[in-house]
């Protein structure tokens, strides 16, 4: 087992998971903050999924290759802080789906209503 073979492979699947939190749940948040269209934030949001899945597959590979690759002479590589850090994004990843389902939608106006102020 090489424990930095590993190490990687986490992280390459802590950033696909974190690359899905941005495009599913602040996509409005980041389009405002870069003045993006809607087409432009629709495109960020394919990519945002499209990158999740491929760092989240790549991660994958990596964590079985390191696992089927023999230890080596290697220095001590610790996998807690990247375990902990996985175990964080995948907590959070599902509260905020567990609150998108949970939360009410925000009334919108319809055509011709105004806004009392």
């Amino acid at each position: 087992m090489r424990k930095r073979t590993i190490r990687s492979g986490l992280n390459l699947i802590l950033a696909g998971i974190v690359s899905l939190i941005l495009a599913t749940f602040y996509h409005e948040h980041i389009a405002r903050l870069f003045f993006l269209s809607p087409d432009s934030e629709t495109i960020f949001i394919y990519l945002g999924f499209l990158s999740g899945g491929m760092f989240g597959c790549l991660g994958i590979l990596t964590t079985v290759t390191g696992l089927v690759r023999s230890a080596g002479e290697s220095k001590a590589v610790t996998l807690t802080y990247t375990l902990i850090l996985l175990t964080a994004a995948f907590i959070i990843y599902f509260f905020l789906l567990y609150s998108s389902f949970t939360s009410p939608e925000p009334a919108k106006l319809r055509p011709g209503e105004t806004i009392t102020i």
